[in-house]
């Protein structure tokens, strides 16, 4: 009886926009732990909402920028300071700080610095490694809308880069699963239907939606939700990021006659729609029970197995 008068008060309260504060607590716990359980926080991002406060310092845990070992934080942090001092003197040494770089673009070549990568003029940065270089900046901006504090930009924006790699072999069946994952969802046809006919998803820019994880795509809150869940560990929520994007603007969609107009429409998303998108996409995601996927079972086997 307990049980359920405590679930009703959930639900009450997570209807008026109250959970926030039942999931602030837990996540408070969470960090609280000696040492912190980085799969109960991977777990936590995957089924609940991570307050903003926290997601930062969750996001330097689960990313290796942090040790779970709280008494190691602080000598851990000490050395990422003086390594980034390190690279930015490397980088003002060898004369490749511009003072009009907007900051994704330095913390590009910091990142590329550090790899041994960074070519030696910024134009080869631009011809040699446009198509990488272009999702790189895409996400790095993305980490700056996150927070202003540099440092932290950086080891965000480099770890979350090697984080997502292992993703890079799955991500480009994301496309067809989304077609198919539309079809499921869209119940009488007529979007999907309609989307076929002119051919919209293999004139869409989904290889560049996915391959920077929405950063460049959805506004700012909206867009870190979603890296939420992907640095949780499921890529796969993207799928219904763009299914929920083609849904959310089904209407003026199919009112339009030309697939030119459809994707010039498509990329340019308001900020009032954002949350919007990502809540119905979290919706779908959790419906298909992708809530539960970690890495090992976010691959397209599994997805197009479910979808």
């Amino acid at each position: 009886m307990a049980q359920e008068e405590r679930n009703f008060r959930s639900y009450y309260y997570e209807k008026f926009g109250f959970r926030v504060v039942e999931e602030k607590k837990s996540i408070e716990i969470l960090l609280k732990e000696q040492p912190v359980s980085t799969e109960k926080l991977k777990q936590f991002c995957l089924r609940f909402p991570l307050p903003a406060v926290y997601r930062i310092h969750v996001w330097k845990l689960l990313l290796g920028v942090l040790p779970a070992n709280q008494s190691s934080q602080e000598f851990v942090q000490q050395q990422r300071e003086q390594q980034f001092k390190d690279l930015n003197k490397g980088l003002a040494t060898i004369r490749r700080v511009i003072n009009t770089d907007p900051p994704e673009l330095k913390l590009l070549k910091l990142y590329l610095l550090e790899q041994g990568n960074l070519p030696f003029e910024d134009m080869e940065l631009v011809m040699v490694m446009w198509k990488e270089s272009k999702t790189y900046t895409a996400m790095c901006k993305g980490v700056c809308k996150v927070t202003d504090v540099e440092l932290d930009q950086y080891w965000v924006a480099t770890r979350f880069l090697r984080h997502v790699v292992k993703y890079r072999d799955i991500i480009v069946h994301y496309p067809e699963i989304t077609l198919r994952c539309l079809k499921k969802e869209d119940v009488d046809q007529k979007l999907w239907n309609h989307i076929v006919h002119h051919k919209l998803l293999s004139l869409l820019p989904l290889k560049d939606w996915f391959s920077c994880y929405f950063a460049d795509v959805l506004p700012d809150i909206s867009f870190q939700r979603i890296w939420d869940k992907v640095i949780g560990g499921s890529s796969y929520v993207m799928v219904y990021v763009a299914v929920a994007i083609l849904i959310f603007f089904r209407r003026p969609l199919l009112s339009m006659k030309s697939s030119e107009d459809m994707v010039n429409y498509l990329s340019n998303i308001q900020d009032d729609c954002g949350d919007r998108i990502v809540n119905e996409a979290l919706d779908l995601w959790a419906k298909n029970g992708s809530c539960l996927l970690v890495s090992k079972s976010d691959s397209p086997v599994v997805d197009k197995g479910k979808g």
